[in-house]
């Protein structure tokens, strides 16, 4: 089995032929504004993917694309994505499946990542499993019962927009005071550039770990960390992306700060953190796994 897994990011188009043993080849790392225009991003997109398939001369299964956006219930159409607003509300799997004559699956990225964490850490048969990525934003998913939690709409999980008493910074889904736009990269990169502008982004936690800003992004982190906590008494809470993972990230400050807001006794008393680790291939992969479980 040849499954093509294609992370899109708000900056990275990633994208990548995975076989049965999970082996990644034939991978890409492009820019997003390469491939994809805003004239006719669906064309732009069916061009790519099928000069691609001609390159790597594989047949894949399927197509699995993962999204830094809300999805539709149905999986079909991307329905916000503020750093990609030109594929909002299109057909998306209908039109690529049409064009390349190719199964064309469709999810949030950060689902495919727990995909990926869930097979990686052995934590296939936990009942409740929560993912906390911070990156830009804060991407979360959740499985219940082996199964992904959609919600009503399919937008469920999106923990990095819960508000924030007095903060009134504008969030690219609308309202404003949004978690995300404290706890995440963008506010990492707005310290950098306001508070820190002659110290590299990469550095912030080994030059500046103790200063009052960093130590309110680790805060309001512990804080988006131990409200999921408290709603899901989770088997696991896996904790990654790409600030997690910057040089000198203070991990342990971080799990005390997070379970000294976790209710007690419980779930405080039992509950683990696991820190995940972040690397390019991490969504291909998790698409693969995707499609094995939605396919068969």
């Amino acid at each position: 089995m040849a499954i093509i897994g294609v992370d899109i990011g708000g900056t990275h188009f990633r994208i990548g032929v995975v076989d049965d043993s999970l082996q990644v080849s034939h991978f890409e790392r492009l820019a997003v504004t390469d491939i994809i225009h805003p004239a006719d991003p669906l064309g732009d997109l069916a061009a790519f993917l099928s000069s691609y398939i001609s390159r790597t001369s594989f047949t894949p299964e399927a197509i699995v694309l993962g999204f830094p956006a809300t999805v539709d219930k149905a999986r079909s159409t991307v329905l916000q994505a503020p750093n990609l607003p030109f594929l909002e509300n299109l057909p998306v799997k209908e039109e690529l499946s049409h064009r390349l004559s190719v199964p064309v699956l469709l999810e949030r990225d950060v689902n495919l990542t727990l995909y990926y964490d869930r097979k990686h850490y052995g934590l296939e048969h936990h009942e409740i499993l929560v993912a906390i990525y911070f990156g830009t934003g804060i991407g979360n998913a959740v499985m219940i019962h082996q199964q992904l939690l959609l919600g009503k709409n399919g937008v469920a999980a999106e923990l990095g927009h819960i508000p924030v008493a007095g903060s009134t910074l504008p969030c690219g889904c609308g309202n404003v005071g949004c978690m995300e736009n404290l706890a995440g990269g963008k506010y990492l990169a707005h310290l950098q550039k306001t508070r820190f502008p002659h110290i590299p982004i990469e550095s912030l936690f080994t030059l500046c770990g103790s200063s009052p800003e960093i130590k309110a992004l680790l805060h309001h982190m512990a804080m988006t960390i131990a409200t999921e906590a408290n709603i899901f008494d989770p088997d696991c809470i896996l904790i990654g992306g790409g600030v997690p993972s910057m040089p000198n990230f203070p991990w342990n400050t971080l799990v005390e700060e997070t379970l000294a807001h976790t209710r007690k006794p419980f779930p405080a008393a039992s509950l683990q953190l696991l820190r995940s680790d972040d690397f390019p291939e991490k969504g291909i992969i998790g698409a693969a796994l995707y499609a094995k479980a939605h396919l068969s």
